[in-house]
């Protein structure tokens, strides 16, 4: 058995946004983390935009440990 969670659809007007693409109106809070690299790598990334809607960045863990993305892979659902 495969245990998915489903998310709903992150709509534009739930997420941050930057109409002008230059960054105007965003700023971001950085915290670090007791994980795997705790110097100068901040671990929690919050990104708010000029209208107050945020958004929380935090990096994929397996086993404890930082993970970089490979890609994905997409599995036939089970019947």
């Amino acid at each position: 058995m495969k245990l998915t969670h489903k998310f709903a659809a992150m709509t534009p007007e739930k997420r941050p946004q930057d109409p002008h693409m230059d960054g105007t109106g965003l700023r971001s809070k950085r915290w670090s983390t007791a994980a795997e690299y705790p110097d100068t790598m901040p671990q929690v990334i919050k990104l708010i935009d000029a209208e107050g809607r945020s958004r929380i960045y935090v990096p994929i863990l397996q086993n404890g440990g930082v993970v970089d993305s490979q890609g994905f892979t997409l599995d036939p659902e089970d019947d």
